[in-house]
């Protein structure tokens, strides 16, 4: 190879990493490698999918959906990569009036709005009030039955497997 063919390998690879690259930030995939997991088909399309729904799929809404791109992909997989991304903190794990794991890919405080009759679940930012809460509510067409508010964390002096 002469010198010139040497440059425009060179360039041609260098401009197909910087567009993977720019692709994949664009698509949000780095997050997926920052946190040790390889990237797969399976994965890039769970991920892309729940991040790009507010439905509060469960993990057969996400089978579903993911199967539509991927048509050989096992419900195993999806349940495993679903069980790998909440350990990772990558999504939210919701349980619902009918007993159903559902899944949140907005990671940021939020608040649920549930409807215990059809099962809807509908992000809300997260509001100091009740007042504003209600008031968010009323102008989605809500009305607030009940309000449950978990904080989940570990207090400063945590003792393994103490319970009040």
């Amino acid at each position: 190879m002469d010198f010139e063919s040497i440059f425009y390998f060179v360039l041609i690879i260098t401009f197909i990493d910087i567009a993977y690259n720019i692709f994949m930030e664009k698509e949000g995939f780095t997050i997926l490698r920052k946190n040790g997991l390889k990237l797969t088909k399976a994965r890039m399309e769970i991920y892309a999918f729940l991040k790009d729904t507010v439905s509060h799929p469960s993990a057969f809404d996400v089978f579903e959906n993911v199967k539509k791109k991927l048509p050989g992909i096992s419900y195993a997989t999806v349940y495993n990569v679903l069980n790998k991304f909440l350990e990772k903190g990558l999504i939210q794990e919701l349980s619902s009036f009918d007993n159903k794991k559902r899944f949140d890919g907005n990671t940021e405080p939020h608040i649920h709005l549930i409807c215990p009759e059809c099962g809807r679940i509908e992000d809300v930012p997260f509001v100091n009030s009740k007042e504003k809460l209600e008031i968010i509510a009323k102008k989605r067409g809500w009305q607030i039955k009940k309000y449950d508010l978990n904080v989940y964390g570990i207090p400063k002096n945590y003792k393994k497997n103490k319970t009040l």
